[in-house]
């Protein structure tokens, strides 16, 4: 489970994050502007104590606040995907392998950047595909690119974003036509 909350402080966007991936494992906790790497808190659970109820405790606390709830709806949805040759098994493997790397490392970036999530990764077709809901898009291109440059990731990558009316723009590489495979 995972709840985003924002709220608007001058220019600055504030975000407060809470998540939790596993049964019983720790409760964590984000806080911070929007695009920068935030605090981080971790509440291990009593045995007694329901996850979801828990976060949703605190997340009222963070309403009175003034934050806000952050629906799936407002969020934009950007996708990395490297494409391979579907007769040659060894690149399908590789793309797999990579395509798994990428949404693990881009997803911990966003979350502690408050700039969304992953929303899951495809593989076939010909194409290693994952999908991020962000709330920022050139933020997040901005700390992709830097996260894909540092792990050597940017060979045949293709980076877009989908806009509300349906179509796809390319980011990366610039003013080429992108296809989601």
């Amino acid at each position: 489970m995972k709840i985003l909350m924002i709220k608007k402080s001058g220019n600055k966007t504030l975000f407060w994050n809470i998540f939790d991936y596993q049964f019983k494992s720790p409760i964590i906790i984000v806080s911070g502007t929007v695009g920068m790497v935030g605090a981080r808190e971790e509440h291990k659970l009593r045995f007694w104590e329901r996850p979801k109820k828990f976060m949703q405790t605190l997340a009222a606390e963070k309403a009175n606040q003034g934050y806000q709830l952050v629906e799936e709806k407002e969020l934009k949805k950007v996708y990395i995907q490297y494409r391979y040759n579907e007769e040659n098994e060894e690149e399908f493997e590789m793309t797999e392998d990579k395509s798994l790397m990428v949404e693990e490392i881009v997803e911990e970036e966003l979350m502690y950047t408050g700039n969304g999530y992953a929303y899951g990764s495809e593989i076939g077709a010909g194409a290693g595909t994952s999908t991020f809901q962000v709330l920022d898009i050139e933020i997040a291109f901005n700390s992709i690119w830097k996260l894909l440059s540092e792990k050597k990731l940017t060979e045949g990558v293709e980076i877009a974003f989908k806009t509300d009316e349906g179509s796809y723009v390319s980011l990366y590489p610039k003013g080429v036509e992108f296809e989601l495979v």
